[in-house]
């Protein structure tokens, strides 16, 4: 004895609930993926502190994610104050290496300009 019998009109119901919650879990999948992170951004007037001063800097250059300042005195250098920066810097001679990883060129614009106020 059957105590329930589906009809036609209620299997298109049921594809048509189905179908409304597959495409609301794939809207809520899709919409979590598209969050945008968060790019910090650097302090300037810490990045040159760090540095020694505008004064201690005596060119910049930059290639791709690196920015390379060569330096009049490397003691003026705060290493503790690029630490807290959170940028990578290596050392070779007068020329500091640092790995900036958003917006280098605005980053060397920047302290470009500070360089040309100075002087």
């Amino acid at each position: 004895m059957i105590l329930f019998q589906f009809t036609p009109t209620m299997y298109i119901i049921l594809a048509g609930i189905m179908l409304f919650i597959l495409i609301l879990s794939l809207m809520l999948i899709f919409k979590k993926k598209k969050t945008k992170e968060v790019i910090p951004t650097l302090d300037i007037d810490v990045l040159i502190e760090g540095l020694g001063g505008i004064k201690n800097i005596q060119s910049l250059s930059s290639e791709h994610q690196r920015l390379k300042v060569i330096l009049n005195d490397l003691k003026r250098v705060k290493q503790d104050m690029l630490k807290t920066l959170g940028i990578p810097a290596f050392l070779k001679g007068k020329e500091l290496t640092l790995l900036i990883k958003h917006h280098t060129k605005d980053v060397l614009s920047n302290l470009s300009e500070r360089r040309k106020e100075v002087n």
